[in-house]
């Protein structure tokens, strides 16, 4: 009999139910015997009777609920409760030696139960944890797996979603085969050039005539160097002359090993290679490659309009896209171990990604998920950092500073090719605190103790790991703080504990001990509107909103980041009759100038990547002239006229699965008409609708529906299904179609 190995998608249905289910209160002396045994856990439960809906996994339950201003703030109003799923197949009839199972994230306190025998617990929503189930499988017969998800407790101060919403799969292998976990695949930069250094762990390795065979090839897949050796040894190539990785050039190249007894493939691995080289050079900044390197950052919730924390890759690359139009380099996972998808991403399309760990403690539970976010981490080449800690309260206490210590040294012990750092945002001056022990001194906000923290420690670069959330809501020039709408030019902010985009620039750029600064935040997301509550469920700090349709502030922060020439011209044109508009142009340039329909409004001198004039509203179009060295951009807007049609634009990356349409309503000649608050409706054939957004911090609509208002202009649906086709009707304007 054939011995299974092959890798078993657990993505697609499952069987979910809401809520708990209820034991059997009558049960015999032998029963109760029975059900406390393995293969029985399941027994006392009366999963027969409960009233399962079907599912697709990656799943969070959350989306499917209503918002409620009695329900959790921190979560947007919406409770998030208990949940059970059941998945049963039917197994070939192969020898089973080895099965494990993974799941990438669970959101919730989760119990896993494989054939009624308990199989793994995991009490935190964002490591990705495993368990080895290949006693408990029947082959050639059916097989249950049943998850019961709490989610009633509280990891995070904002969105965490519930569910297995992250993939799960089973790994069928040989009883010697790789441990996955434990395999370490990097380029180092060495005396004789750069080489390519792997661990590979390799269990049950009894066997004398065990050979690892490696090859590194290149994107074409040409072979630029192979080796053959034994398990247990450092395994070393030499490519010779390589591309170094970087977000302006993501060299990749490819490892693959297999794993040979008596010239047997009976196992194989693939991890991606980079090459570059990270240096924290003192009073200098980072160096990436040997060139300074500003860490251009931004922080990033992984929640997303209609679908939560169930992101499909398609739709963490698009938004990776639109941090980069931004001239974003860095990406900190805000507040927790990030997607392994995620990550894979921005090695490919070339970001830097800070990984954080969530909980600060040092239990064996949060040592095995700190194992669990280096073992993920440390194979991608766009991971540069390590933060060990966001805003905790004993970071400036000796018991901190000995926490953070013992943690540092575990991630060591696992990888000690990248820099450790965390999140503080107090007690940097204390005698004794955190920042003792972290490589980077990582600093939130308080742009104040900059110089006197580098004098403290002088020979640590200071990095901003949180700066500058900037309250804006798309589309909007006047604020109203009582409807909880901000205008869009980059003024509004929470001052109790921040400073403005401006500061915090102006600070970054003239300090050449500070390596740069991660803005917070990236998109908007669910929960954390601070320091407004109900109605509004949306943070108000993206610099996109909740759909990743930029905000005008999107453009002031490109205007810091970017090193092209760039201009962007706000408000839209559609304002009040004689009304006096505060016109800007968020730019690099030195100077711009402005034409009010096709009159000069006057040139200016651009002061802190802005320059401002006050026009008094007449429709037709504005325009921005803007001038460096000789070189020349614009920019212009003009004044949409009646709504007439609407605008279907394909945001799905290249062969994706799941289709991200945005949606606009323009008038005759195409321009989006700004303040327009129509319902746009679905039909989809061959396909389903995963979820729907608009960007409005306070709208309520559902998250899954087959129709979405717009807000100012635009909406959002996300559909799944290979062919399809999706139709968008709108009261008063022809419908439009899509089809893929």
């Amino acid at each position: 009999m054939a011995t299974a190995n092959y890798d078993l998608n657990l993505q697609g249905k499952w069987k979910f139910h809401l809520g708990e289910i209820d034991r059997n209160s009558d049960l015999t002396p032998g029963v109760v015997q029975e059900y406390c045994k393995a293969g029985n856990a399941m027994s006392a439960w009366k999963l027969r009777e409960v009233a399962w809906e079907e599912v697709t996994v990656p799943h969070d339950w959350v989306t499917a609920l209503p918002v409620s201003p009695a329900a959790d703030y921190a979560a947007g109003y919406k409770e998030r409760g208990t949940g059970w799923y059941e998945k049963r197949f039917v197994l070939p009839a192969d020898t089973i030696e080895s099965a494990k199972l993974v799941f990438e994230g669970v959101s919730g306190h989760s119990t896993v139960y494989v054939n009624g025998v308990l199989a793994a617990r995991n009490f935190s929503s964002y490591n990705r944890f495993f368990c080895e189930i290949g006693d408990y499988l029947v082959p050639g017969g059916e097989n249950a797996i049943v998850i019961y998800v709490d989610a009633r407790h509280r990891e995070l101060w904002s969105y965490e979603g519930a569910g297995i919403y992250r993939p799960a799969h089973i790994e069928f292998r040989e009883a010697t085969h790789f441990d996955r976990e434990r395999c370490f695949v990097r380029g180092v930069q060495t005396v004789d050039g750069w080489k390519v250094l792997a661990d590979l762990a390799v269990k049950k390795q009894s066997q004398s005539d065990l050979e690892l065979w490696a090859c590194l090839k290149d994107v074409q897949g040409n072979v630029l160097a192979e080796k053959r050796t034994v398990p247990g040894e450092r395994l070393t190539l030499t490519p010779g002359v390589v591309r170094l990785w970087s977000p302006e050039d993501p060299a990749l190249y490819s490892f693959e090993c297999e794993l040979r007894c008596r010239d047997v493939c009976i196992d194989k691995v693939q991890y991606p290679a980079g090459f570059r080289r990270i240096e924290w050079k003192e009073g200098q900044g980072m160096y990436l490659n040997g060139e300074p390197c500003l860490v251009k950052g931004i922080c990033c919730h992984q929640d997303h309009a209609g679908i939560g924390v169930a992101v499909p890759t398609e739709v963490m690359e698009y938004r990776i896209r639109r941090l980069k139009e931004a001239g974003v380099n860095a990406y900190r996972c805000a507040h927790h171990a990030p997607a392994e998808s995620l990550l894979e991403i921005c090695d490919r399309l070339g970001m830097l990604v800070m990984v954080e760990n969530r909980n600060f403690n040092l239990a064996p539970d949060t040592l095995a998920q700190l194992d669990a976010m280096v073992c993920l981490a440390r194979n991608h080449p766009c991971v540069f950092l390590y933060s060990l800690f966001n805003e905790e309260k004993l970071q400036a206490e000796e018991r901190g500073v000995r926490i953070a210590a013992r943690m540092k040294e575990r991630i060591l012990a696992l990888d000690d090719t990248r820099a450790v750092t965390g999140g503080q945002n107090l007690g940097l001056l204390a005698p004794h605190n955190t920042s003792d022990v972290l490589d980077v001194v990582g600093m939130n906000y308080g742009l104040a103790n900059y110089e006197s923290s580098h004098n403290r420690q002088p020979h640590k670069l200071i990095l901003g790991t949180e700066n500058c959330p900037t309250f804006a809501t798309r589309g909007v020039h006047i604020s109203d703080k009582e409807k909880q709408v901000f205008d869009c030019y980059g003024e509004e902010w929470p001052s109790i504990f921040s400073e403005s985009m401006e500061e915090t620039m102006v600070t970054m750029y003239a300090r050449s001990y500070v390596a740069g600064c991660f803005v917070f935040s990236g998109f908007d997301h669910r929960g954390e509107s601070n320091p407004y509550e109900w109605p509004s469920v949306l943070s108000h700090w993206g610099i996109h909103d909740y759909c990743g349709f930029a905000k005008d502030t999107a453009h002031l922060l490109a205007a810091w980041y970017k090193k092209e020439l760039c201009v962007h011209l706000m408000p839209h044109w559609n304002c009040r009759p004689g009304e006096q508009v505060r016109v800007c142009a968020f730019t690099n340039a030195d100077t711009v100038e402005l034409f009010v329909n096709g009159v000069s409004f006057g040139k200016k001198d651009v002061d802190k990547r802005r320059a401002e004039w006050n026009v008094p509203f007449t429709p037709g179009k504005i325009r921005v002239v803007a001038e460096r060295g000789g070189m020349v951009v614009t920019d212009e807007v003009v004044t949409a006229g009646e709504p007439a049609q609407l605008q279907l634009s394909d945001e799905t990356p290249r062969n994706g699965k799941v289709r991200i349409i945005n949606i606009a309503v323009t008038d005759k000649a195409g321009t989006v008409v700004p303040q327009f608050g129509g319902t746009a409706r679905f039909q989809v054939e061959n396909a389903r609708i995963l979820g729907v957004g608009n960007g409005d911090p306070n709208g309520h609509q559902a998250d899954v529906a087959d129709s979405v208002p717009l807000f100012n202009g635009r909406g959002q649906v996300i559909v799944g299904g290979e062919n399809g086709k999706l139709t968008v009707l709108c009261e008063g304007l022809a419908s439009s179609k899509i089809l893929w």
